[in-house]
């Protein structure tokens, strides 16, 4: 096993790269894959539960509450983000060096700073809250009684903070090392908790947009033990629980500046990418509840479909770390080129089959997930924006991966400082000329944008097996 050779066995860590294949296979990156998309795409489907149960409920317009709440924590802990990516490419890269010790330090660095920031969130909430709800409120129609279910979700949820970003340091984690199935039983056990929850407190309790939050608190936190769970059980099967913990190590000078500047750069990448999500709500309560809570029972299929499609690009983080890590940089390169060709090609086949289930299955999904009248007919007016949207996001997000395996931040930093200014530039104009339908269209010309900008750059990666 990898955790059997310490970081100094040169010869014993060059045996085992070299028995390693040539190429990624397909079976290996399925392997990787379909539990990480299980995973990823569930977070969406408790979006798309927690619609369902209000419009269940007699609170149906807080449907549009939970949406715009939701985009405070969509904005915090999409911002926080790097903890997960940062941690899945230097675990992954650590992992393809055989050095165990790393692999640990990597996680403990990650939870650590994870914790301390849901932490501060915390501690902070009354002036986050503050500042939040009043640049929401800004040119929205939303009424009074939308905002006030939202700060009401907001007070209960945030509790939940510390929890959820810790949990972001195993999720990469256990990607990194291969065990993406952990990944996906956690994100399930958490969502199927969430979800009955869910039912229990805003279809029967009647709790609305708090019963939501409630609920997502209560799983959130559960869900970290169970990472905690899942992370012993890991240590156990590579050299033991006691073993490698190398307290010098784990707080090198040079690894925590690297760790920062990775963490940094994409915490300014990911910011940006939180904000267009945010703003792509605030704008839509610029033409009142109904199009907003449209909005948001199509965002929840948006999601669905990307982090679906990220199962590969988490594939790839890892592929592309292991063979960045890799002592023989010949070797590494050629497994390198072997998993972006194989990631890419098996993302678009799974674009194409989200096209046409959203063709095919549209209509029966937004029976499902909104209540007869105006809401359900503002939904299926802008339905035709998800059914093109796998196409849409697919590179990017697989892009993603690619870097994040290779851990290059800056990159991805500045295509992002490109592409989102020019998505809210666009989003004024658009919608100022084609109203919502303007707005989807500068929210899907600036996900095509994205990819575009880090092709540009994809030429570097090739750079590291240089050395």
């Amino acid at each position: 096993m990898l955790a059997t050779f310490s970081p100094g066995d040169y010869s014993a860590q060059m045996t085992l790269s070299s028995a390693k294949p040539l190429k990624t296979s397909y079976g290996q990156i399925f392997a990787l894959a379909w539990p990480a998309s299980v995973a990823a795409s569930v977070t969406p489907l408790l979006g798309a539960v927690d619609v369902w149960a209000l419009a269940q409920s007699d609170r149906p317009l807080d449907i549009a509450a939970v949406g715009l709440a939701s985009v405070i924590f969509s904005l915090a802990y999409w911002s926080f983000g790097f903890i997960r990516m940062s941690v899945a490419g230097l675990t992954a890269q650590a992992a393809g060096a055989e050095n165990e010790t790393e692999t640990r330090a990597a996680l403990i660095r990650g939870a650590v700073i994870g914790g301390a920031i849901g932490l501060v969130l915390v501690i902070l909430q009354i002036p986050l809250g503050l500042l939040a709800f009043k640049a929401l409120a800004v040119g929205s129609d939303a009424s009074a009684q939308t905002f006030g279910a939202a700060k009401e979700y907001y007070a209960i949820r945030i509790w939940g903070a510390p929890f959820a970003l810790a949990s972001y340091a195993a999720f990469g984690w256990f990607t990194a090392r291969e065990r993406s199935d952990y990944l996906m039983i956690a994100s399930v056990f958490m969502t199927v908790l969430n979800i009955a929850l869910d039912y229990w407190f805003v279809v029967g309790l009647g709790w609305g947009a708090a019963g939501v939050a409630a609920g997502t608190l209560i799983a959130e936190v559960a869900g970290f033990f169970a990472c905690i769970l899942f992370v012993l059980m890991m240590l156990r099967k590579n050299g033991g629980i006691a073993a490698h913990w190398k307290r010098a190590e784990f707080f090198a000078a040079e690894q925590i500046r690297r760790t920062v500047s990775i963490n940094f750069d994409i915490f300014i990448r990911t910011v940006l990418l939180a904000f267009s999500f945010a703003w792509f709500v605030q704008r839509g309560g610029a033409f009142g509840d109904v199009t907003l809570a449209a909005n948001q029972v199509l965002l929840q299929l948006f999601l669905f479909t990307g982090l679906a499609l990220d199962g590969t690009a988490i594939a790839a983080e890892t592929l592309v770390g292991q063979a960045m890590g890799a002592r023989d940089r010949t070797h590494g390169l050629s497994r390198y080129h072997s998993a972006v060709k194989r990631t890419f090609i098996i993302a678009t086949a799974a674009s194409l089959f989200f096209v046409a289930f959203y063709w095919i299955a549209g209509d029966a999904l937004i029976a499902l997930l909104t209540p007869e009248g105006a809401i359900r007919e503002a939904t299926k007016t802008y339905m035709p924006w998800v059914i093109i949207s796998p196409l849409i996001v697919v590179a990017g997000f697989q892009l993603d991966g690619i870097f994040i395996g290779a851990t290059r931040a800056r990159e991805m930093r500045d295509s992002m400082l490109i592409s989102a200014p020019i998505f809210l530039a666009s989003s004024l104009w658009f919608a100022d000329a084609y109203g919502n339908h303007g707005l989807w269209a500068a929210f899907s010309i600036y996900f095509l944008l994205r990819a575009v900008t880090l092709v540009i750059y994809m030429p570097r990666l090739k750079t590291a097996f240089a050395h």
